[in-house]
């Protein structure tokens, strides 16, 4: 009894399970509102609302992890929420901590598939956003249709005031 020898055959790329292409995602473009005065809204709500070390590194995680991920997987994995009742294009990034950190944000304005803007910064109680935040964020989108200029990239958040 002889033995064949088999030629097996390497399987063909599009049906390999381990050669699937990854999507290619260009990182996208984070940016913070600015006030009339010039003062970044996201480094002023950190400072004022006094939030913790610990709550500041997973906010840098998280806006770090959101620029990685286009809109739509954002969404789906729940990294962010919204939009946000009344409004229809700020949304909500959510962050679980000592508090509940929402900064709220917007796709675009200026590039809805490149970039995101941090418009205000707000902590949720009991499964509740501040009216102020939402508004404020709301009147800042506007703000930034008309004048791109009030925003800055992104400045990632020190680890104490």
């Amino acid at each position: 009894m002889s033995k064949k020898k088999r030629k097996i055959e390497p399987p063909e790329e599009e049906h390999n399970a381990c050669v699937i292409p990854a999507k290619t995602v260009l990182p996208l473009k984070l940016w913070d509102f600015l006030t009339d005065r010039g003062r970044n809204v996201i480094l002023e709500w950190v400072k004022d609302d006094k939030i913790s070390v610990r709550d500041r590194a997973r906010l840098n995680q998280k806006l770090e992890r959101l620029c990685q991920m286009d809109f739509d997987a954002a969404i789906h994995t729940k990294l962010l929420a919204g939009p946000i009742a009344k409004t229809k294009h700020v949304y909500k990034l959510r962050i679980h901590g000592d508090v509940m950190l929402r900064p709220l944000l917007c796709r675009g304005p200026i590039n809805n598939t490149a970039e995101y803007t941090l418009l205000a910064g707000a902590v949720e109680i009991g499964d509740k956003l501040p009216d102020a935040a939402v508004n404020a964020a709301a009147e800042n989108r506007n703000t930034v249709i008309g004048n791109p200029e009030r925003r800055c990239s992104h400045v990632r958040i020190p680890s104490k005031s």
